[in-house]
């Protein structure tokens, strides 16, 4: 199993359903069913002013958490393909539900626990990237 060091040095994330990081890939490829996952990828603009960066949250049906992060890297090399992005080296996949469990409106689509020892305001300072782009289409 690889150690959580290990998984940040891959910058692939495969997490639980309690949002805990793992290393063993969740299920084993077969005949199981599929699951919702939801998969967080990042991208950075290469044609906007500022070369804003962007984080994604997109759902897919998968029978393991290797499967769901391999769904996801093709999806975002599309998505980037199409919006001159650039895809960057990291995608977080979280198991959302089992087998055909319904999703609907208060289904949890993605959590991480951060273990940092930080202040709450230091905490909440780290992930506010400031002034956010948005692009009104007519």
């Amino acid at each position: 199993m690889a150690t959580y060091q290990g998984l940040l040095r891959m910058r692939i994330f495969r997490c639980d359903d309690h949002g805990l990081a793992r290393g063993d890939g969740g299920l084993a490829m077969g005949h199981e069913p599929k699951a919702w996952y939801s998969a967080r990828t990042f991208y950075r603009w290469l044609t906007w002013e500022g070369r804003p960066f962007e984080e994604r949250v997109v759902l897919f049906r998968a029978r393991s958490l290797d499967e769901a992060v391999e769904l996801a890297e093709r999806e975002s090399a599309e998505y980037a393909r199409e919006g001159d992005l650039e895809v960057l080296d990291m995608v977080q996949a979280y198991r959302i539900s089992e087998d055909d469990e319904e999703l609907g409106v208060g289904t949890e689509v993605f959590s991480k626990l951060h273990a940092l020892d930080l202040p709450v305001r230091a905490f909440l300072d780290r992930y506010d990237s400031g002034p956010a782009h948005t692009q009104i289409s007519e």
